[in-house]
C-alpha cells in the first residue's frame, strides 16, 4: 500500500514538473540531444506509455555529459523498462532533428530485433505501461515526431 501511494507521488512531481520544464524550454529554446530505442519482435514494437504525456514513445531520453547516443541508448532502455543490451546489440537506424517540445531535439533512433518475446519492467513512476503493437497501430494514434518518422519510412 504505501509502495503504491510513493509510485503515485512520483507520478503527481512528473505531471507538475513537465509541464514546468516545457515552461523553461520555451524560454530558453535550448538544443537537446537523444536517443532511443525501437525495440522489435515478431513484427511488432514496443511503446512506453509516460506517466507525464498521452502519446506512446519508445524508450529513450536525453544524453548525458560525454555519453554517446548508444550508450545513453542502452541505458535508457535498462533504466525504463529493464532491458539490458549489449551496445553493439544496437543498430543505427537515423538521426533525426525536430523541435519538440520548444527544443530543438537532436535524436538518434537504433534499433534491437529480439528472437525470444522479453518482459518488460515498468516501474510505474516515469514508465506506466509498455506493450508490443504493430507499426501501423502506432501510427493509427497520436505520436512524437521522432516515432512518426521512423515508423512511416520503415518498410511494412
Amino acid at each position: 500500500m504505501a509502495h503504491a501511494f510513493v509510485d503515485r507521488g512520483f507520478r503527481l512531481v512528473y505531471r507538475l514538473g513537465f509541464p514546468a520544464m516545457r515552461l523553461w524550454w520555451f524560454v530558453r529554446r535550448p538544443d537537446h540531444r537523444g536517443a532511443m530505442v525501437a525495440v522489435w519482435h515478431e513484427g511488432r514494437v514496443l511503446m512506453l506509455r509516460q506517466s507525464y504525456r498521452r502519446m506512446p514513445v519508445f524508450p529513450g531520453g536525453g544524453l548525458r555529459r560525454g555519453e554517446t547516443p548508444r550508450a545513453a541508448a542502452c541505458r535508457e532502455l535498462a533504466e525504463e523498462v529493464g532491458l539490458v543490451a549489449a551496445p553493439e546489440a544496437l543498430s543505427l537506424a537515423r538521426e533525426t532533428t525536430a523541435l519538440w517540445d520548444w527544443r530543438r531535439d537532436h535524436v538518434a533512433i537504433f534499433e534491437l530485433h529480439l528472437a525470444t518475446p522479453p518482459s518488460p519492467r515498468v516501474d510505474r513512476r516515469e514508465i506506466v505501461a509498455a506493450e508490443f503493437m504493430t507499426a501501423a497501430a502506432a501510427l493509427a494514434g497520436e505520436l512524437p515526431p521522432f516515432e512518426r518518422a521512423y515508423l512511416a519510412r520503415r518498410p511494412a
